[in-house]
């Protein structure tokens, strides 16, 4: 899976609203990468897998992580905050930064954690870089990520090959 690199024309017919739509996605999952980082839950396991088309809108994308959380059973006081700071984080930036977030637009967690993790390197020296907390590395990911149309990988049968029942 590689980043796609999305032309933005923003005065093409349409091309500012798709911007938009684009840049607020962007700025809310990076603004949700920083604030979920140094929280662990088995909810960033199924949203580091999530992918989205570049029309899915920023609401619709903050709806999906936070089902993982409920599907989780986790507290979702923390979480709606979070939501809620990453969400008012998308339009704040949004008047200063449409173009370039637009540009950094993915359509999957794992392309923005790689984009999270090229800002840090912009941001903070070698040796300075936040430590990874809460998500997985893309590197990691992209090893578990199963291609569309392929099976998943049955856990179960593998654990029992691994550990056969005793007669």
């Amino acid at each position: 899976m590689e980043t796609e690199v999305v032309e933005v024309d923003l005065t093409s017919p349409g091309g500012l609203e798709k911007a938009i739509i684009r840049a607020r996605r962007t700025a809310f999952v990076a603004r949700f990468i920083v604030l979920r980082e140094s929280k662990r839950t088995r909810a960033h396991r199924a949203i580091e897998m999530m992918e989205w088309t570049d029309f899915t809108t920023v609401e619709e994308l903050a709806g999906r992580f936070r089902a993982a959380f409920v599907e989780n059973g986790d507290n979702l006081v923390p979480v709606d905050r979070d939501l809620r700071r990453a969400l008012a984080h998308s339009f704040r930036s949004l008047k200063f930064f449409v173009e370039e977030y637009a540009l950094r637009s993915t359509l999957n967690f794992i392309d923005a954690l790689e984009d999270y993790e090229r800002s840090n390197q912009l941001l903070f020296a070698a040796e300075d870089q936040p430590k990874p907390g809460g998500w997985r590395l893309p590197m990691e990911l992209r090893k578990l990520k199963v291609p569309v149309g392929a099976p998943a990988p049955d856990k179960r049968a593998a654990r029992k090959q691994k550990h056969p029942a005793h007669p």
